[in-house]
């Protein structure tokens, strides 16, 4: 009872402290530093009338804002004076106000109108609101952007007839950035500019830059029309190169070009290889990731495609291309000089960490061996341990190690720098930076109440694509084999299991085989960091199991067993498709301010040789990446409600079809801390009316009455190189109540733990 009272009062007390704090700093007024005379720059804004023109972006070009943060103003107004070191620290903490400066107010109303014009909206106005209160004054910078200048005609014009020739195929394949009708904004010229300049570079013009082509513009005609030509300003950059040698210096650093020796030389091909003391890339390797090849002219984009692809390589610590100008028979060409220098190919990584599971505390640890070079091509071998051992309670005081749970597993993975394929080509290897991954895996779990092992195989590849505007992944799992089996159980737990009705309790627990095939990728804009724009990332996949099994034991009249299914190793294999589909947006609306959208759809079907799925492929919801307001595993299918003196077993609460949709918005009140609201819909559902799930069927005139509805709060520590999250979420509206009273926000206030919950997680919910 002591005890009880004494977290009370504590309690209490920090309550006290937090209310005294808010009170403190909302009274502390934010302009008792302002000197007399002077204005605190409160709020600034920046509008436009034309959608054509992003506001947030315009914001760049004021040269004053207000504090980023009125808290940490306020802070730094409570310090006071800084007689003792705790004021001077609450000073440190807080933040100056922003004095008003009408010279910097002038040069963004010049900023503003160079920018505006520099978007093609050359007879803009530009004018500033300025409001006044005491000691404050907020400023609103109003752009009336009128009618833009438009592109009449534009043509290019450079003498060499090669070069006419390239940019004739331009136009054939419609590569042209500039077009008629098209805004006159400086954006799209610069970006024309140097579409032509690669154009060059990639044909052989290696000296060829932007700086040898200008604009004329003619901007005196009528309804704000331009006339426009791309001019070459000099001949210079109109010689095309080829390529002599290519050479390159295994074992060389450039920064410590005394410390190379050649010791040993070799051909393969047209490539010549100089090596140090270490041959540590096989010949063929080199040649399949040098796109640059003798006698063809030089490319730009073979040169950056080289060096992406070396670096790449995981026995490279760093790679360089340096060309350099010959006279060949009087006629100048380009030696390519490419450098490596060998990386550390051993590394060792251990980690550790404790668990608590449902009260259960443990322990779990791993190591992972890995050789960055295996067989002299850059192969990375990796030989990982894990264990974990759990204190599980017990009610047999005398049997306390024997209650306890552990698990080990091993796992090996090869991955070659290629695809590797019969008869296939490693010219997609060069093209699309591709691997292959072989992998093994075998993992033993040991519960007082039964043994359970995992096998796994895999054989996977893997290849990424990045264009000018998006980042492009693919992965292909050629072969998956699963096979988990329980060779142990005791004689109570198998009791348990033969007198359990449930279906998908049982389910979980049998031995099931799968080998199927499948594919994932993302897509993605690669402008991060920009805060105007618009990030967004879509995620697909597709998987199958079982049909090649089914095929050959159908074909071969195999038996089957008395539930109808064909055995592969004495147990049912798994028969089943599944395809999911997730998208995610946000919008940065400002420097502080955003929203995150999400949508995910995913279906699973069974058919064939299974009735359900696998467990681990079955969908659950709730949790921090779900539906907020329910813990994870704990929400649907549907509106299944487990009765009251059922056991809550997790295996109920899985489906075959999973919609999600999460709207977010996120607040960055100051650098490190960012607040969040969201609002989370979404629930799972099965396929067939399993009789274990009752009102977990998906169907077409109630699923969308069966939709969970959650909101909560968040608070994020964002600490450049990782997000901390806290999330709090309540039921809103739970498809479980449904005959009842779903509307559960305002039921049960003063049970805390009843409707809610709570997360701790690392990153973003998406």
């Amino acid at each position: 009872m002591k005890k009880l009272k004494s977290i009370l009062t504590a309690s209490i007390n920090n309550c006290q402290l937090s209310i005294v704090l808010c009170l403190l700093l909302s009274a502390c007024s934010i302009t008792k530093y302002v000197p007399e005379g002077k204005y605190l720059l409160d709020k600034m804004d920046v509008k436009t009338d034309t959608k054509n023109v992003d506001n947030a972006e315009l914001r760049d070009y004021v040269k004053q804002k207000p504090n980023y943060s009125k808290i940490r103003l306020r802070i730094y107004s409570l310090a006071g004076d800084t007689t003792n070191w705790f004021k001077r620290t609450l000073k440190k903490a807080g933040e100056p106000p922003v004095i008003y400066d009408s010279k910097l107010t002038r040069q963004s109303v010049n900023e503003l109108k160079t920018e505006i014009g520099n978007k093609g909206y050359l007879n803009a106005d530009v004018t500033v609101k300025i409001d006044t209160v005491p000691k404050k004054i907020k400023l609103k910078y109003n752009i009336t952007a009128n009618d833009p200048y438009r592109i009449r005609n534009y043509s290019i014009e450079v003498p060499e007839k090669d070069a006419i020739k390239l940019l004739q195929n331009r136009e054939k394949r419609n590569r042209r950035l500039l077009k008629t009708g098209d805004i006159f904004a400086m954006k799209a010229l610069d970006a024309e500019r140097e579409n032509v300049s690669q154009l060059f570079r990639n044909a052989g013009y290696y000296t060829f830059t932007t700086e040898n082509l200008y604009y004329e513009a003619d901007t005196t005609l009528r309804s704000n029309q331009v006339d426009l030509k791309l001019i070459l300003r000099d001949t210079t950059g109109m010689k095309r190169y080829q390529i002599n040698k290519v050479r390159v210096l295994s074992g060389y650093d450039p920064i410590l070009q005394r410390r190379f020796r050649a010791q040993d030389s070799t051909k393969y091909r047209d490539l010549e290889i100089v090596y140090d003391k270490s041959h540590f890339l096989r010949p063929r390797i080199l040649y399949d990731n040098i796109t640059v090849r003798s006698g063809q002219f030089y490319s730009e984009r073979a040169t950056e495609r080289t060096y992406n692809l070396i670096n790449s390589l995981s026995a490279v610590n760093k790679g360089g291309i340096i060309y350099k100008e010959v006279v060949v028979n009087d006629t100048t060409k380009l030696d390519c000089d490419i450098f490596l220098t060998q990386a550390d190919i051993h590394e060792i990584q251990f980690g550790i960490d404790g668990t608590n599971k449902a009260g259960d505390l443990g322990i779990a640890s791993n190591i992972t061996y890995s050789h960055g070079n295996i067989f002299n091509g850059s192969e990375n071998l990796s030989v990982k341990l894990r264990g974990a051992y759990e204190f599980i309670s017990s009610t047999d005081e005398n049997d306390l190690v024997n209650n306890n749970y552990f698990e080990v597993g091993t796992g090996v993975s090869l991955t070659i720098p290629r695809i590797v394929f019969p008869f296939l080509s490693n010219k997609i290897s060069r093209r699309f930076q591709a691997n292959t991954q072989f992998g093994a895996d075998f993992d033993l779990q040991k519960r007082p109440e039964y043994i359970r092992n995992f096998f796994s195989l895999s054989w996977k590849y893997k290849w990424n694509r990045t264009k000018r505007t998006a980042s492009i992944t693919h992965s292909l799992n050629f072969l998956d084999i699963n096979y988990v089996m329980m060779p142990w159980m005791s004689e109570s737990f198998e009791e348990y299991l033969n007198e359990e009705t449930n279906f998908l309790t049982r389910a979980t627990y049998d031995n099931v085989f799968t080998a199927g095939i499948g594919y994932s990728g993302t897509y993605s804009n690669i402008n991060a960091g920009k805060y105007k724009e618009r990030l967004y990332t879509l995620r697909y996949g597709a998987e199958t199991s079982g049909n090649v099994l089914q095929g050959i034991f159908s074909l071969s009249k195999a038996a089957k067993n008395e539930n109808g299914q064909y055995q592969i190793l004495g147990n049912p294999f798994a028969q089943y498709i599944k395809a999911d589909f997730d998208f995610s947006q946000t919008f940065q609306l400002d420097e502080k301010n955003g929203i995150a959208m999400h949508a995910a759809i995913g279906a699973a079907y069974p058919y064939g040789n299974s009735t359900i799925l696998p467990f681990e492929k079955r969908y659950y919801a709730g949790g921090p990446n779900s539906v907020r307001g329910w813990t994870t595993r704990n929400l649907g299918p549907g509106s299944y409600r487990p009765s009251d003196d059922e056991n809550q077993d997790l295996t109920a609460h899985t489906g075959d079809i999973n919609l999600l949709f999460n709207v977010e918005y996120r607040y960055k009140f100051i650098q490190m801390l960012e607040f969040a609201t969201f609002i989370d819909a979404g629930n799972i559902w099965t396929i067939k009316n399993y009789e274990n799930q009752p009102n977990g069927q998906f169907k077409l005139n109630s699923f969308y009455k069966e939709f969970a509805l959650g909101a909560g709060i968040g608070l994020r520590v964002d600490l450049s190189f990782l997000i901390i999250r806290f999330d709090w979420g309540r039921k809103i509206y739970d498809p479980a109540s449904i005959d009842t009273n779903p509307w559960v926000f305002f039921q049960d206030l003063d049970h805390i733990k009843k409707n809610n919950a709570l997360y701790f997680a690392i990153g973003y919910p998406f």
